[in-house]
C-alpha cells in the first residue's frame, strides 16, 4: 500500500497490509485490507486474510486469516465494508461467498 499527499507526492509504503485486494477506510479512521494475493511465490511469508488498522499510522490491529489450509486457502476476499455497527463484510469470490464478520 502506498501513500501519497494531495499533490501526488510518495510519502510511504506499508507492506504489513500484504497485496492489498480490497480496501476500506471508516469514519474513525480505520483501515480495512483484504488481501488474497499473498502466497510463497506472490509475497513470501505473508498470510493471506484481512488486516484492520489505522489509518494514521499503518499500525496493524488485527489480522483475520483466510479460510482453509495455510498452503491453499479456500476463501479468496476481494471486497470489504463495514457497517455502521462495526461488522465487516467480506465478498469471497473463490467461495462466490459473502461472509459476515460480527464485531464482539
Amino acid at each position: 500500500m502506498q501513500i501519497f499527499d494531495q499533490d501526488g507526492k510518495f510519502l510511504a509504503e506499508w507492506k504489513q497490509f500484504g497485496r492489498p485486494s480490497g480496501v476500506y477506510i471508516d469514519r474513525n479512521d480505520i483501515l480495512y485490507v483484504a488481501d488474497h494475493q499473498s502466497d510463497a511465490k506472490n509475497n513470501p511469508g505473508v498470510r493471506p486474510g484481512i488486516r484492520i488498522g489505522s489509518v494514521k499510522d499503518g499500525k496493524v490491529t488485527v489480522f483475520i486469516p483466510a479460510l482453509g489450509p495455510v498452503e491453499k486457502p479456500t476463501s479468496t476476499t476481494e471486497g470489504i465494508v463495514v457497517d455502521a455497527a462495526g461488522n465487516l463484510y467480506a465478498g469471497e469470490t473463490g467461495t462466490r461467498n459473502l461472509r459476515k464478520y460480527v464485531r464482539k
